[in-house]
């Protein structure tokens, strides 16, 4: 009877041995679900900077500053101390400058030129406003004077045919040598004024010509920048590989932050969500650049991949 109870606890120990082996997977998967042992999340994610480009003007350590921003973004709303710098870390973040920078840059000196365009076309416009008041008003002027110096000068005609035809005074004759030379100053007067209203004129035509040359260069530019920068082209801006992050493509800091908190995602192994304002919605544009937050969609996929609440 010893000997039977012997035989049957062996057999139900094989037994189970049995089942252990052939649901070896599920029961890792039970265990590490309960014990925490082996998850994504079990202990922080281990990271070191490696490749630091110099043509992006962004010292080691200011990258490193900026994925300790951006690391902090997930740790913060999770409460959760899901990632470690170590230097000696296989998984290196790189900022490697490549074509997408290249026009990136191209595109900021476009957008640059453009603003200066637009400025200098405001100036201009303002000049001629200006300047064209000031010719509408002298225009304004000399053509009243240029009346007053037609009627003096048939007023004079008519006097002078009178003292001709009448055999005139001495002092008439005087009187009408004062008028003339009255007229004469007044025609020179006249002139000096239709050079400066033409000289007025020859500028705000400069400046109509100046403004056209502008607006043909500032649209010339604009067909530039849609054609090669435009919404219709989409530029690759970090990459997650499963051995590291690679950053090939950023604006300005508050731009890369955003990219490597999104890869970071990834490192994760946080998939894409469908908000567009998540930071793991698989464009990165309509985001808080200035102040990322998790959107609860975020939030659940974390929670899903690390299996804490």
């Amino acid at each position: 009877m010893k000997k039977f109870f012997q035989y049957f606890i062996i057999i139900i120990l094989f037994s189970a041995w049995g089942i252990i082996l052939q649901n070896k997977t599920s029961v890792r998967e039970t265990v590490s679900e309960f014990t925490g042992i082996g998850l994504p999340c079990a202990k922080p994610f281990q990271y070191a900077v490696g490749i630091v480009d110099p043509r992006f003007d962004l010292s080691a350590n200011n990258f490193l500053a900026e994925i300790r921003e951006a690391e902090k973004i997930w740790e913060t709303q999770s409460g959760k101390n899901l990632f470690e710098y170590k230097p000696d870390a296989q998984f290196k973040l790189n900022l490697i400058f490549d074509e997408r920078q290249v026009a990136s840059n191209a595109a900021d000196k476009l957008a640059s030129n453009l603003d200066q365009l637009e400025i200098s076309h405001q100036k201009i416009a303002n000049q001629y406003e200006d300047l064209a008041g000031i010719y509408e008003k002298k225009m304004a002027k000399y053509d009243a004077n240029v009346v007053a110096y037609e009627k003096k000068l048939r007023d004079y005609n008519k006097a002078v045919a009178d003292w001709n035809k009448n055999s005139g005074s001495q002092d008439e004759y005087n009187d009408l040598a004062k008028e003339k030379k009255t007229i004469n100053e007044l025609y020179d007067k006249l002139e000096k004024e239709r050079t400066e209203v033409n000289g007025l004129a020859g500028k705000t035509n400069a400046l109509v010509s100046k403004e056209q040359k502008v607006v043909n260069e500032y649209n010339a530019n604009v067909s530039t920048y849609k054609n090669k920068y435009g919404g219709s082209r989409e530029f690759e801006k970090g990459l997650y590989d499963g051995k590291g992050i690679s950053l090939y493509q950023f604006k300005q800091l508050a731009d890369l932050r955003l990219t490597i908190v999104h890869e970071l995602g990834h490192a994760l192994g946080v998939g894409h969500v469908e908000d567009p304002q998540s930071i793991m919605y698989y464009l990165l544009s309509d985001q808080n650049m200035e102040n990322p937050q998790l959107s609860p969609d975020d939030l659940s996929a974390l929670k899903a991949v690390c299996k804490f609440e």
